[in-house]
């Protein structure tokens, strides 16, 4: 298994699947880093789109639809991600996206980073329970998390994420219980929420602990008949709990009183042979671990790895340019030396020639064989020189290629941020070398003064040509194609 670094209480915790080692932050950067962030930072949005769209156009829908309908702030940075499912049956997808705002996330990761510099996963702990799952799972389980921070409860199908709830955190228990914080998960841990664990003097405690922990579990059950509809879910093979690796008496009996079905046991959270203390944030270590082979993942980072220079194809296409253009200098300059050479021994078998006269025609036979080679060498240095300008030329045109490509970047980038001002819709974007694009926009009205403050937006944008053909109503749609020049 991959080791994995994650940031937890100021400390950087490098996890080898057995234990935890803190180390600093230079040592951190070996590794892949992980930053775990709550729940509660984290905005959510189901919705369907057709499974029609490519993987490129699902990402700019669902972008889209956060914006328009999961009240993004178009002035604010999000980092946004998403996990589909595919309802055959509907011909569609079922998107559950998310999405982190930057300045809170900021505010709340503080300086921890700034010595490393990057952080290559930020992940909300709801899903970090799919690590232990692999393709061999087959029991439906709902995972209750309770923290100080957040608690929620997730839910598994045969190791499928297939979403979660967020209910009361402790403290916020512990104040509508009336209790201080410590004494509630003393009381938790050791009577849980049945009635016959309790003294006659303790049982305004057990009903105002009952009453809460009962408002959070309908809560979950309500989740869980929603996602029956989509995913068949007909039974819950496990109630997994995660709090400080103990278990609550009497939880499994109130979720039966709500009627959930199949066996339902009770399962302390367990992984990699871990001390209980230490279970949950193993299991944050192992996602982060094995993030790049898991099926399904969420990741919010605002600060990438850099990339090795060598990584970036523009740089590792020139280097192997000059590489050739070294390769080939050397080549030039052996050749270059070799005709010099020749020419030396060329004039010297002519003075010989002169003084031996008699020897004539021996010498003249070694001449032309040599004049040949130097003739050869010419035609060879000269192909080389053709090559060399070609690579150079080719050089040269690098800086044009990758300008090429950022002028096509920032028209699509101005025309998604336009969309985004105006609340458009489109139904594609076509983009014609760096010079034209063409805009589908798809609207229910009319839209008319909309479409005239979109073109007016990419005038001011400094492209040179902005129009649209009449708006024609299509499929209960009205659809208007604009064409926008450089």
């Amino acid at each position: 298994m991959q080791e994995a670094v994650i940031a937890f209480d100021e400390k950087f915790l490098r996890f080898d699947g057995k234990k935890f080692h803190t180390i600093d932050s230079t040592a951190a950067k070996k590794y892949r880093v992980g930053c775990h962030v709550p729940s509660n930072f984290i905005r959510s949005l189901s919705f369907k789109l057709p499974r029609s769209l490519s993987p490129e156009q699902l990402a700019v829908q669902v972008e889209l639809k956060m914006y328009n309908e999961g009240g993004l702030d178009p002035n604010k940075e999000y980092a946004i991600d998403f996990i589909s499912y595919d309802l055959e049956q509907e011909n569609s997808y079922l998107v559950e996206a998310f999405a982190l705002e930057k300045e809170e996330f900021d505010a709340y990761i503080g300086d921890r980073f700034k010595k490393i510099g990057f952080i290559d996963v930020v992940y909300p702990k709801f899903i970090t329970y799919k690590a232990l799952y692999d393709a061999q799972a087959q029991t439906n389980d709902l995972i209750l998390y309770f923290g100080t921070q957040e608690a929620f409860g997730v839910f598994f199908k045969e190791g499928k994420f297939i979403g979660y709830r967020t209910i009361d955190t402790l403290p916020a228990i512990a104040k509508k219980v009336g209790i201080e914080l410590v004494k509630l998960k003393t009381i938790l841990y050791a009577k849980g929420i049945e009635a016959s664990n309790y003294l006659p003097e303790e049982m305004h405690i057990f009903d105002a602990l009952q009453e809460t922990i009962y408002k959070n579990v309908e809560k979950i059950v309500y989740a869980v008949n929603f996602k029956r509809s989509y995913f068949g879910l007909d039974r819950i093979d496990r109630l997994v709990i995660d709090f400080e690796g103990q278990e609550i008496p009497g939880l499994r009996e109130l979720f039966l009183s709500f009627g959930i079905e199949g066996d339902f046991r009770v399962e302390k959270i367990s992984c990699c042979d871990m001390d209980v203390k230490e279970v949950s944030l193993a299991i944050e270590a192992l996602y982060v671990a094995k993030f790049d082979e898991l099926d399904q993942k969420l990741n919010f980072t605002f600060y990438e790895r850099k990339k090795p220079l060598y990584q970036y194809e523009v740089v590792r296409y020139a280097a192997v340019l000059l590489l050739f253009m070294v390769f080939f200098g050397v080549g030039y300059s052996y050749i270059a030396y070799k005709q010099n050479t020749l020419d030396v021994s060329i004039a010297a078998k002519e003075q010989q020639l002169a003084r031996l006269k008699s020897e004539g025609k021996r010498y003249l036979a070694m001449i032309k064989k040599l004049k040949e080679e130097k003739a050869a060498l010419q035609k060879t240095k000269a192909l080389i020189q053709n090559e060399l300008e070609l690579y150079q030329d080719t050089l040269d045109t690098i800086p044009f290629i990758q300008e090429a490509k950022l002028q096509r970047e920032q028209m699509i980038n101005d025309i998604v941020e336009a969309l985004y001002h105006f609340r458009l819709s489109t139904k594609a974007i076509e983009q014609n070398g760096t010079k034209f694009a063409y805009v589908d926009l798809l609207s229910q009205d009319m839209q008319r003064e909309k479409i005239a403050r979109f073109i007016r937006y990419l005038l001011d944008k400094r492209y040179k040509d902005v129009q649209t053909k009449e708006i024609e109503r299509k499929d209960g749609l009205y659809q208007s194609r604009v064409k926008v020049a450089r």
